[in-house]
């Protein structure tokens, strides 16, 4: 049983240090990626549209980042018209952002 156990550890450890560079590389895109459209999500300016339409325009992403969109503007919206005519202005450029940056990605 030992023995079987100590196969066993040898095996994963192998197996874990095989993931080479390049798929420690793609991951790594992969999150500074996510990080950068958060980041473009939360910040409204042309420059962050930039940044959404540079990524959501790459077919691999594109329906991520738009499901990502809609559901960020569904949330917004759901919180405007609980507020009512007291919309928070901060909220109404959010809003106003996800919709440009939307188009943005879809005509594209």
């Amino acid at each position: 049983m030992k023995a079987a156990l100590i196969l066993l550890l040898a095996i994963v450890s192998t197996a874990a240090s095989a993931v080479d560079d390049e798929t420690l590389s793609t991951q790594q895109q992969i999150g500074f990626m996510v990080q950068s459209l958060a980041d473009a999500i939360d910040s409204p300016s042309p420059k962050s549209v930039e940044i959404i339409a540079h990524y959501g325009t790459n077919s691999r992403y594109y329906v991520m980042i738009r499901g990502w969109l809609v559901q960020e503007l569904t949330g917004i919206e759901s919180q405007l018209a609980a507020q009512g005519d007291n919309a928070d202005p901060v909220l109404v450029n959010k809003a106003k952002h996800l919709k440009i940056s939307l188009r943005r990605i879809d005509l594209e």
